[in-house]
């Protein structure tokens, strides 16, 4: 266990998110948030695998009562959920329920030593952390790591099921709809197309779609939802979430972007959960850049390229010759990459800059960041929104594709991309959007629309913002109970 502080704090949370990087790091934001507030202590859970390899690159922050704890997962995942567990989600969240009697456990052992545990904030998709919650007595709040929109549509999963939208193996067709077909049966969203609903919803994963089927009640046995995003965003899911929880006595708060809560409290500005080197050399390249002039690429921690999709975007940024800053993991590119990969470094030495991972909060925040290349992960989405950096969509799964619906047709502040009937999304299509993007009148009405969202959403978390209200409130609540 990792300690910082001499007291204990009156108030005792204790944090589980979902052992992944985008669910890890609105948590993390979260807990610092509330660990720098007057009498609240925060216990941050991880499985063990994945707490060994955090806690190398752990910096407390100061003045705070906030620590890391682990518990045992034979699932082993040292930089986090990865593109493997994403194609065996059913067997993956199964595993995790053998978690429940160390966390009990943990949960006692926690009260004794520091104070009683008062609460678990867990991440959603960890439902059984309620019934934790309930044999000690205490309350569970949800931490919602995306989009309101995302609540709904899981919200809706028994209606999807019916209608023969999500989980094949369900349906009484046992298929699935035409991705062309509307689906008009969500309230608080506007109509989808079937291509639109989360990918993770649409596999044929029987386990996972029996898991999923249990998590969804599970949401109004918990005390409060708290979700990261911002009510300007998303008014009509934000509103239609509220009002149908809080009829069974449970409150939905949009409380985002969390990233900018930690940028009130640090000294140094905002950090995202590192699981990997950052490599802050790119930052010195950013520098010696011209204002607006680089695209940034990153496709996240989990999503995977084959080598001819590689190739194809290798050529279109070429074509464009605009700088480029791209993170390629080394797990990123399978196909055997290597050849590609150095011939590519090699001719384009003098245009682009490849990092394997990068301090994605510091980097969008730079002038010279043009427009946001992404495999539209919520946090990515979230925080080029809060820079006013324009996003290029190219989703890879989970609920990317939903993402990427609301950026490019709701938002208007993204591109999106053709893919042919092989799956590869061509060069000439890569390059025409690059350059609508990076030169055109349509990257200039994208980049006017994301400016706008970017003063709402930083208004949001100001003192007398919606987001930063709300969670004042939240926590007093925590405090009175």
């Amino acid at each position: 266990m990792a300690s910082q502080g001499t007291s204990s704090p009156n108030i005792h949370v204790l944090a589980f998110p979902v052992p992944g990087q985008g669910h890890i790091t609105p948590m993390m934001h979260l807990c610092k948030k509330i660990a720098a507030r007057d009498g609240f202590t925060v216990s941050f859970v991880n499985v063990d695998s994945l707490h060994d390899e955090m806690i190398k690159h752990w910096r407390a922050p100061p003045n705070t009562d906030l620590r890391l704890v682990s518990i045992p997962l034979s699932w082993k995942i040292p930089h986090g959920l990865d593109a493997y567990t994403l194609t065996h989600l059913g067997e993956f969240f199964k595993t995790t329920t053998e978690m429940i009697p160390a966390l009990e456990h943990l949960v006692s052992k926690l009260s004794l030593e520091i104070s009683p545990v008062r609460c678990i904030i867990s991440d959603y998709f960890f439902f059984w952390t309620q019934d934790v919650a309930d044999k000690f007595g205490i309350p569970r709040i949800v931490l919602w790591p995306g989009s309101a929109a995302w609540t709904t549509i899981e919200y809706h999963i028994p209606e999807l099921i019916a209608g023969g939208h999500v989980f094949p193996s369900l349906t009484e067709a046992k298929k699935l709809v035409a991705d062309e077909s509307v689906v008009g049966i969500i309230k608080g969203l506007g109509p989808l197309h079937q291509a639109d609903i989360p990918l993770y919803l649409q596999a044929d994963d029987h386990l996972w779609a029996e898991y999923s089927v249990q998590r969804v009640p599970y949401i109004r046995k918990a005390s409060c939802v708290l979700v990261n995003s911002f009510y300007d965003l998303e008014p009509e899911a934000s509103d239609f979430m509220a009002a149908e929880l809080r009829k069974g006595g449970t409150e939905f708060l949009s409380v985002g972007p969390m990233f900018l809560l930690d940028e009130q409290t640090s000294e140094i500005g905002p950090t995202n959960v590192v699981l990997r080197n950052e490599d802050d050399e790119c930052l010195r390249w950013l520098d010696k850049q011209e204002k607006a002039s680089v695209l940034y690429i990153s496709f996240g921690s989990i999503a995977v390229v084959t080598v001819e999709q590689f190739e194809e975007i290798a050529v279109g940024l070429e074509a464009i010759g605009k700088p480029f800053l791209w993170v390629l993991r080394p797990e990123l590119l399978i196909g055997n990459p290597v050849e590609k990969y150095k011939e590519f470094c090699e001719r384009t030495s003098k245009q682009g800059f490849t990092v394997s991972w990068a301090p994605q909060l510091r980097v969008l925040k730079h002038p010279s960041i043009a427009a946001h290349l992404s495999h539209c992960g919520w946090n990515s989405v979230l925080e080029s929104i809060s820079n006013g950096v324009p996003l290029m969509c190219c989703p890879w799964g989970a609920e990317q594709n939903t993402n990427a619906k609301l950026v490019i047709h709701d938002w208007k502040i993204g591109a999106g991309f053709a893919r042919g009937a092989n799956g590869l999304i061509g060069r000439g299509d890569i390059e025409k959007t690059l350059r609508e993007v990076m030169d055109g009148e349509r990257g200039k009405q994208m980049k006017d629309a994301v400016e706008v969202l970017k003063c709402k959403a930083r208004k949001a978390v100001e003192s007398d913002g919606r987001s930063a209200a709300s969670l004042d409130d939240f926590l007093k609540g925590l405090s009175s109970q």
